[in-house]
């Protein structure tokens, strides 16, 4: 794929201010549950696209989005607070204290063509997202939350949002951007958000009934600016690969008709992947065993759901094995037999245990000889700031981690799939032959 990328957007900021809640709440902690303490530190940024609005002058813009921050900050509170250690119970919570969300004004020299595709993996993007986050900060300096609207050359703007992973899922962060837009559109919220976390705590006593094999216990403490996966953009290459609705469609087919009786296209695209890239970088004549692991939304694995409205991380991985030699002579169904039966074991005791076994131990994810998939396919949408100004594009940005893989729906075929990977550079090239080979048994 011919992108064209930039090193460097040439962004100035202009100006910064700290924008608080409309309305200060009574100050109080918020439990964070340990699936949170393991996002301590990462981030999640999201970008969204506006056009030009000739007859609207960019600083009533920046008036318009500061005025619904400032709303929205009142049932989300939590999110202008500050991390606090509590040194009893050895573990983070938010301090809800109002301390201010960081909003930064900034420009580009640059028209918003030029920038090309922004859902494609590009580290210049991140300068469109302020970024306070700083080794030398304690945690307790960190913002959870900051803005940024950088205006182009053109005329058009992109809203950087930055949030700390630990506040909530990309589930929770995908939902919270619609129930902004909602409020600047209708004046109130879609949903009131339940941002009580203790569903989430482990038992007393703890009941580990499982191994949990996706994941190992790690001695390393818990840092901020500390990613749990490799980034190494100098070794890899990061593609963008498309696969039609009608090439998907053909391998959910496959496995239909190798008795699988319900597969979506999630599940027929991670095992055609996972086949293609242990073929790519691996010997399909060994008994060495590759591990797939994929991100699940939990809110519905317990006896007692969730409510929709969940705001936090409710996200655990599940897990699939095979030796290359399985994977190269099994038929595809059986492969995605294997994903099917990593998803069924995530029921709620599995969930329970797996909180509690994070109550002992510090846990990091195990991928040696694997790596990780996540699906976007069901998320995005627009972001309003009033007065009919609404996103021509944008959601979450793609990370740049070695051993992950992304799947986004494609906004030019609504039943395929856009998969955002990372390879070696001598693996890469076979492996997008093989990623578009259809005639797998």
């Amino acid at each position: 794929m011919g992108v064209r990328i930039l090193s460097d957007l040439q962004v100035k900021r202009e100006s910064f201010t700290e924008v608080r809640p409309e309305k200060i709440k009574e100050r109080r902690s918020l439990f964070l549950s340990n699936i949170d303490q393991i996002f301590v530190g990462r981030i999640l940024n999201s970008l969204y696209c506006f056009s030009a609005y000739p007859a609207i002058p960019f600083d009533a813009i920046v008036s318009l989005t500061t005025q619904a921050l400032s709303k929205i900050l009142v049932p989300y509170d939590f999110m202008c607070g500050r991390l606090a250690f509590n040194s009893e119970q050895g573990r983070f919570e938010i301090d809800c204290n109002a301390a201010g969300v960081p909003f930064a004004i900034c420009t580009s020299p640059l028209s918003l063509i030029e920038l090309g595709d922004i859902d494609y993996s590009n580290a210049a993007f991140n300068q469109l997202c302020f970024l306070p986050h700083s080794a030398k900060r304690t945690p307790e300096d960190q913002p959870l939350l900051s803005f940024q609207i950088t205006q182009f050359r053109c005329g058009g703007f992109i809203v950087g949002i930055t949030t700390s992973h630990c506040l909530m899922d990309r589930i929770s962060l995908d939902d919270f951007i619609k129930n902004f837009s909602y409020l600047v559109v209708k004046g109130e919220l879609a949903f009131i958000p339940v941002i009580n976390r203790t569903r989430l705590m482990a038992r007393c006593p703890l009941q580990i009934e499982y191994k949990h094999e996706e994941d190992i216990e790690s001695s390393a403490i818990l840092l901020l600016n500390k990613p749990s996966l490799p980034i190494r953009p100098n070794n890899y290459e990061f593609r963008v690969i498309s696969l039609s609705g009608k090439f998907v469609e053909v391998l959910k087919m496959k496995a239909k008709n190798g008795g699988v009786k319900h597969c979506t296209r999630f599940m027929a695209t991670l095992a055609h992947l996972w086949r293609a890239r242990t073929t790519a970088i691996g010997n399909m004549n060994s008994e060495d065993v590759s591990t797939v692991q994929f991100v699940v939304n939990i809110r519905s694995k317990f006896k007692h759901p969730l409510p929709r409205e969940f705001v936090g991380n409710a996200i655990l991985t599940a897990y699939a094995k095979a030796t290359s030699r399985e994977l190269q002579d099994q038929p595809f169904c059986e492969i995605v037999k294997k994903l099917q039966e990593g998803l069924d074991r995530i029921t709620d005791n599995y969930v329970r245990s797996r909180i509690d076994i994070m109550e002992l131990q510090n846990r990091v994810m195990c991928l040696e000889n694997g790596f990780l998939v996540t699906s976007w396919l069901h998320m995005g949408g627009d972001l309003e700031l009033g007065k009919g100004i609404k996103s021509v594009r944008g959601g979450l940005m793609i990370e740049r981690w070695a051993q992950s893989v992304v799947f986004m729906a494609d906004p030019k075929d609504e039943a395929g799939i856009m998969m955002h990977i990372a390879l070696e550079p001598r693996h890469m090239a076979r492996f997008e032959k093989l990623i578009q080979m259809s005639n797998i048994n």
